[in-house]
């Protein structure tokens, strides 16, 4: 991915339809679907962060604007009878559209789903954890997240905090029993209403390449600019004002901690899981800097590495408070201990291409996830590290943008390329027959579906980002040039 070029973004975007379990219609003539026109970036009000609605229902929000699109399915083609019936058939990654066919978006794929268009594009997003409680099974959904935007100059960027209110259930199975519809019947109101986004600016000099909050504090955040700078913030004020229902522009205040030591940008930001405040950062140079806290609110940081090929991620480990470890374009993926400084204790060549983004599982700590520029996500076993990978999926065409394990379940990971997000369910092994299915929706030539691949979300442009909500079971939010997705898939 070298200097990431590939990963920025700029001006206003406007967001297609979604596709969970898309399937393509082929008519004598294209079926289209109507979206936003784009739009040049405004003055920040509330009406900037906007969500779509793609079942038809016209909100109107102090807080919000909703853009509404027509459903896929409303528009017939003109020099097709009343009478013909499209052909419709699933469609499946790495399968090529004819150029009179289209993706068509299934409601039935989504318990829950929520799009929304920012006035940037923004490339990097951190979830950020509530009080709300764990394991929230019951609609209508409240969530947060920071993220950073990529404006077309360096002053029109921002630090967004934003708080998600009525994000309710967008589909109901006909002809539930009767069981599903008591247990559905004390939500039934709350689904109804209109989802609310309340939201709150800092201004951020430069684009945000990344954005991570701390997992002990959520209100501590750090990002990673285009300028080379790392910014420590304190958004607890932030969340004040979005939480009393008055975000409706900027507030601004400086950062807790501002440093232009690395060389060049970067995009590699994490926080330790074990150790509260400790943070490291790496760059586009092949710096590696360790961040520590010290007294009054600031941070000691040590230019404690320098690798010969750009950090594209970092990852702390989940059990060891000394060990985190690093992917790179030299193709490599390295284990550090930060009580040897200078080398990496453990290096790999893990792929042939980039090394774009790593994921350390929180369940499995020996398990470890990696995705490459070429496509390619692997699963590591560390305890036999330098070894072939425990799995390797070549399903997409794409370069991989993120990729991240369950907070719950130690099997399940979510993963984006620039055209979609797939869930993957990695306890699954593959069966002969349901292969032999598979295999028969796939033409000759085209990649093959792997038996652990649970769900496929499509339609939004070049996806940079996802992560699971880690209080709401089976919710994934994602980033891309058109907006925010916020879904859950029905069959999880």
């Amino acid at each position: 991915m070298g200097k990431k070029s590939k990963r920025k973004g700029g001006g206003s975007a406007s967001t297609g339809a979604p596709s969970g379990a898309p399937s393509t219609s082929s008519p004598s003539a294209p079926k289209t679907s109507t979206a936003p026109s784009s739009r040049g970036p405004l003055e920040e009000t509330a009406d900037n962060l906007r969500f779509e609605d793609p079942f038809e229902d016209e909100f109107g929000d102090d807080d919000m604007e909703i853009v509404t699109e027509q459903e896929q399915n409303e528009t017939t083609p003109k020099d097709v009878t009343p009478n013909e019936t499209p052909q419709k058939q699933a469609w499946m990654p790495g399968q090529t559209l004819n150029q009179n066919e289209t993706l068509e978006y299934d409601q039935s794929a989504y318990t829950m789903y929520h799009a929304l268009r920012p006035e940037w594009p923004c490339l990097s997003f951190s979830i950020l954890p509530d009080t709300l409680g764990s394991n929230r099974q019951r609609f209508p959904h409240t969530m947060y997240a920071v993220a950073g935007t990529q404006a077309d100059e360096n002053n029109k960027n921002k630090l967004t905090v934003m708080k998600l209110e009525s994000l309710s259930k967008t589909y109901r199975k006909s002809g539930d029993d009767e069981d599903d519809d008591m247990s559905d019947s004390s939500d039934e109101e709350d689904n109804d209403e209109d989802p609310v986004l309340t939201h709150c600016s800092i201004p951020h000099f430069g684009s945000v390449n990344r954005v991570r909050s701390m997992p002990q504090k959520s209100n501590i955040v750090s990002t990673h600019g285009a300028t080379g700078h790392v910014h420590i913030w304190n958004i607890e004020d932030a969340l004040k004002t979005v939480d009393s229902g008055q975000g409706k522009g900027e507030k601004s205040f400086r950062p807790l901690q501002s440093y232009g030591g690395h060389k060049e940008e970067g995009y590699a930001v994490d926080w330790s899981k074990k150790k509260e405040g400790t943070m490291v950062t790496g760059d586009c140079s092949g710096g590696i800097h360790l961040w520590n806290p010290v007294e009054g609110g600031k941070w000691k940081i040590d230019e404690s590495y320098q690798q010969t090929a750009s950090v594209e991620d970092l990852q702390w480990s989940p059990t060891e408070p000394t060990v985190f470890a690093s992917g790179d374009c030299n193709n490599e993926v390295c284990i550090f201990d930060v009580r040897k400084k200078g080398t990496p204790m453990l290096k790999h060549k893990a792929h042939d291409s980039d090394v774009n983004v790593i994921s350390w599982n929180h369940n499995v700590s020996n398990l470890l996830a990696s995705g490459s520029d070429d496509g390619v996500f692997s699963v590591w076993d560390l305890r036999s590290f330098g070894k072939d990978p425990l799995a390797r999926f070549t399903t997409h065409t794409t370069p991989i943008t993120s990729l991240e394990w369950h907070p719950t379940d130690e099997s399940m990971i979510t993963v984006s390329d620039e055209s979609a997000v797939f869930i993957y369910d990695l306890s699954v092994e593959e069966d002969a027959e349901e292969l032999a299915k598979t295999a028969s929706l796939t033409g000759e030539g085209e990649k093959k579906i792997p038996a652990q691949l649970l769900f496929l979300h499509a339609g939004s442009v070049s996806n940079k980002e996802c992560h699971w909500h880690p209080q709401i079971p089976s919710c994934v939010m994602t980033t891309a040039l058109s907006g925010f997705n916020i879904f859950i898939p029905s069959n999880l």
